[in-house]
């Protein structure tokens, strides 16, 4: 008989091999049975076919209790082996192409204007990979870190408790529309007093900061127009409400497209970078490392790209 052939691999009795090895493991019907979830009768009738096709005898039978043959042991050690093999190799299958579940919190203006315009590059490097994204701005001490694997937001990057890494740039620049501010450029902080000052409630540092660190003094009388979230100052920027101070990461694409404007050449306020933090408890630990490996590579990209725009005086 030669080995190999394709129809002969067709021919082997699976079902009953599968069931040989679990009887020969278990050295009892009884318990093969029970571990295959049949009944007793269906085990030994699947031994019974397997030797009347092989022509020989796999277990001596004294009474209630079996033991191999020496054809039954050699068999057993051909086709243990195999068939752990062959789950071996179905998991890995598996492994390898079932989704794996990275949960992302971050503040919602971040994830609207920097992480979702950029997260097809990761998407595309790990396409087994589930991104699932929610937003807030809580400390994450107040957030259950076994809700989420990654969590990112403004904050101090030395905390050695959170480990949290920076990899984006915090500063904070005045722009606005070119439909509002119009023709003639804004030249001196004199230029800035008709408009309104647009900022948002997350922002630590705010415009008396701008203004000290132009050179300068907040004009009186100053008219404000202060928002709950970041998004609602850079859309009323966009929208001509006013001059608003924003990050430079969240708005150097609107710039170099021109839909905003940068008010004087005024180094930026420095706040908080952005900083990403891996949670203790995470249930995918290679996966939210290699997510965190791409911030790190998509900040710098960033940065180059500010330091394109506005100068290494913004880019941090």
């Amino acid at each position: 008989m030669r080995r190999g052939n394709p129809m002969e691999r067709r021919a082997l009795p699976l079902n009953a091999l599968r069931t040989f090895e679990v009887v020969a493991r278990n050295l009892s019907f009884t318990r093969a049975a029970a571990e295959l979830g049949v009944t007793h009768g269906a085990v030994s009738r699947q031994i019974i076919a397997l030797e009347t096709s092989m022509r020989m005898p796999l277990f001596h039978r004294e009474g209630s209790r079996i033991r191999l043959t020496n054809e039954g042991s050699r068999l057993f050690t051909g086709v243990a082996p195999a068939l752990d093999r062959i789950a071996a190799t179905m998991d890995s299958l598996q492994d390898s192409t079932a989704a794996r579940v990275l949960s992302v919190n971050a503040p919602p203006t971040f994830t609207m204007r920097w992480l979702i315009p950029r997260l097809t590059g990761f998407q595309r490097a790990n396409q087994n990979a589930e991104v699932r994204l929610a937003t807030g701005t809580g400390s994450p001490q107040t957030l259950k870190m076994n809700d989420y694997d990654v969590v990112i937001r403004r904050m101090a990057g030395d905390d050695d408790a959170l480990r949290a890494t920076p990899f984006l740039s915090g500063a904070l620049v005045a722009v606005a529309s070119p439909d509002l501010i119009g023709p003639e450029p804004v030249q001196t902080l004199d230029d800035i007093a008709p408009f309104r000052l647009i900022e948002a409630a997350t922002n630590v540092v705010g415009w008396p900061d701008w203004f000290a660190r132009a050179g300068g003094s907040m004009p009186t009388p100053t008219r404000f127009l202060r928002l709950e979230e970041m998004f609602y100052a850079v859309q009323a920027a966009l929208d001509g409400l006013g001059v608003a101070l924003v990050p430079s990461a969240l708005v150097v694409d609107d710039l170099a497209a021109g839909r905003l404007q940068r008010i004087l050449d005024v180094p930026g306020v420095f706040e908080r970078d952005y900083c990403h933090v891996v949670s203790p408890v995470t249930r995918n630990p290679e996966l939210a490392r290699a997510f965190c490996a791409w911030l790190d590579h998509e900040g710098q990209e960033a940065r180059r790209l500010s330091m394109s725009v506005m100068g290494d005086g913004v880019a941090g």
